[in-house]
């Protein structure tokens, strides 16, 4: 995952937001890595009607990428 979508995810998690998909249109997401994340516990994703795919990290995906 690309250094800068880890810092988003950080910042959000200190926040408690969610975070669109669609803010991030120049990194491709890979949606099968984005899968994997989110079954090893790492990281929610939701989708939303009029938001598109929302992602937030998990307690355990926060302290992993926080390192």
């Amino acid at each position: 995952m690309n250094d800068s979508v880890k810092h988003v995810l950080i910042r959000a998690k200190e926040m408690n937001k969610w975070v669109s998909l669609k803010h991030f249109p120049e990194h491709q997401m890979n949606r099968s890595l984005l899968r994997n994340l989110e079954d090893e516990g790492y990281l929610l994703i939701y989708r939303h009607v009029e938001e598109g795919t929302l992602m937030k990290l998990t307690m355990k995906g926060y302290h992993r990428f926080k390192q």
